[in-house]
């Protein structure tokens, strides 16, 4: 077929056409050769680190948006430059966030989505990802123990939980829908000390408050406390507020640690309260055959949320809720407008998905996940999970030999899934007591300034990008917060990240 002809078919200027193609080619050959999936040269800066200040005045034009349209071989420079300045979780050495390399097939997957450019709504403008995400839904239903209910790809982890907030609403409190909350007495959000953020933020955002989260007390591991749990819904029921729902989280975010999900859904069974599981993080454990204990009861969870983009390689962002009450999501959220989810087409009305999410524009996130499992199969994730599990182990017990025989560094918690928390502690702090009581004030003040310090030269040097915060376990001291996110990693990766602390480190004097 000719130019000519194909522009004519598709309905746009064949000179435009080919300027795209040409250049969608280009972008794709240079990833290809700038070693974007770090193949061949694992060893190359993580960062090319700019302060703030330079990259808004030194880009300024690159990064500002022109009058006029620039020619095709400037925006290739353009973005092969952003690529450059960028960081990229792909490199072996990122272990920064909860979040790591993603697969090919999964940069795949998402590059057909935008291509498509489909909003997931109607069956009639996205027939094939409507199906797809409601028989995926289905498949993750009984993964996690649902014998009924519903799923949806919600944009994030915190939003999947926001939406949590509003079935528990809409289940406690049916009639707050068309009356507001004015119409409900106070109501109690059940969450541990170390929950996510995003149950403070959805309280907020929906308007219960902050001052309706209850925080409720962990034990040593980090785990929340079920007695502590009961108490406080036992004792706010007398006083005459509601308690609206309980979190659970399986893979807290600093710690990385599972609550007592059948404990606490006992608790929930005996006040009638919704049980919420924040498995965005850890839920990935349930596709481990050594591993899926961890999310014991869950399957008596009235809602979980889970974000494959954490752990399984799938690019962000893809996350998803599900819930085991069928219509829930409909119940709380559905307006029926006229003008899309119209009840007399000529299909099955109900693969309209779109009336049920309080998004109206949704875009395909289950497609790269599609294809992340077709590519590596339920057997090849499985085996992802278990070796990022097996690698948090290693490096923790690295970290156990330093401290016993050099004292450079101190393991803080024993890992129970893929974050290790550890102190690096330079030689000019080191022979303190084993019993933290007996270490004095100004030892805990340096070593929280050690983190800042090592942070800024690990990051300048570009050589790798590891998070650091404070935290209770840590009697509110920085810490290191290592995420063994990198798939391709071996022992030989962690005995290196423990080389690189002391390279850094060797010479901090605070």
């Amino acid at each position: 077929m000719s130019s000519t002809e194909a522009s004519n078919n598709s309905g746009v200027n064949g000179t435009e056409a080919a300027s795209s193609r040409s250049l969608l080619r280009r972008i794709v050959d240079f990833l290809d050769e700038a070693d974007w999936s770090f193949k061949k040269d694992k060893d190359r800066p993580i960062v090319k680190f700019i302060s703030p200040d330079s990259l808004m005045s030194e880009y300024a034009e690159m990064l500002g948006l022109p009058d006029k349209p620039v020619p095709e071989d400037v925006l290739l420079d353009n973005l092969k430059t952003v690529y450059d300045l960028s960081v990229t979780s792909n490199h072996p050495r990122f272990y920064n966030q909860l979040f790591g390399r993603v697969h090919e097939e999964s940069v795949v997957g998402s590059l057909l989505t935008d291509a498509i450019n489909a909003s997931i709504y109607t069956y009639e403008v996205a027939p094939v990802f409507t199906v797809m995400e409601r028989l995926a839904m289905q498949q993750f239903l009984e993964l996690f123990g649902f014998k009924n209910g519903e799923g949806v790809c919600t944009p994030g982890g915190s939003i999947g939980n926001m939406y949590a907030i509003s079935l528990a609403k809409s289940a406690v409190f049916p009639d707050a829908r068309r009356l507001g909350l004015a119409a409900m007495p106070p109501a109690k959000i059940y969450v541990s000390m170390e929950s996510h953020y995003s149950m403070v933020k959805g309280a907020s955002f929906m308007g219960f408050g902050e001052n309706a989260v209850v925080k409720v007390a962990t034990d040593e591991h980090g785990r929340m406390k079920v007695d502590a749990l009961r108490e406080h819904i036992k004792s706010d029921t007398e006083n005459g507020q509601k308690p609206l729902m309980v979190v659970a989280t399986a893979g807290t975010t600093v710690l990385g640690v599972y609550d007592p999900i059948s404990e606490v859904a006992n608790v929930c069974q005996e006040f009638n309260v919704w049980l919420h599981v924040d498995g965005c993080l850890g839920g990935s454990a349930i596709l481990s055959e050594s591993r899926r204990h961890l999310l014991d009861g869950c399957q008596r969870a009235d809602s979980l949320t889970w974000n494959p983009h954490k752990m399984l390689g799938v690019n962000l962002q893809c996350s998803l809720l599900l819930t085991r009450h069928s219509g829930a999501l409909q119940r709380a959220h559905g307006t029926q407008a006229a003008y899309l989810f119209q009840q007399d087409k000529f299909y099955p009305p109900q693969f309209d998905i779109g009336d049920k999410v309080i998004q109206c524009g949704r875009k395909v996130d289950v497609l790269k996940l599609w294809a992340v499992w077709r590519g590596l199969g339920k057997s090849g994730l499985s085996d992802l999970v278990d070796r990022k599990f097996t690698l948090a182990k290693q490096l923790a017990n690295l970290i156990a030999q330093r401290q016993k025989t050099d004292g450079s560094f101190e393991l803080i918690a024993e890992p129970e899934s893929t974050n290790v928390l550890f102190w690096y502690i330079p030689p000019a702090l080191r022979g303190q007591p084993a019993d933290w009581s007996k270490r004095d004030d100004s030892w805990w003040r340096q070593m929280d300034a050690v983190a800042p310090l090592l942070k800024k030269r690990m990051t300048l040097d570009g050589s790798m990008l590891i998070g650091y915060q404070k935290c209770a376990a840590s009697k509110n001291i920085n810490c290191w917060r290592m995420v063994c996110s990198q798939d391709t990693n071996s022992e030989q990766d962690m005995e290196r990240i423990v080389g690189e602390f002391c390279r850094f480190g060797e010479d901090i004097s605070v």
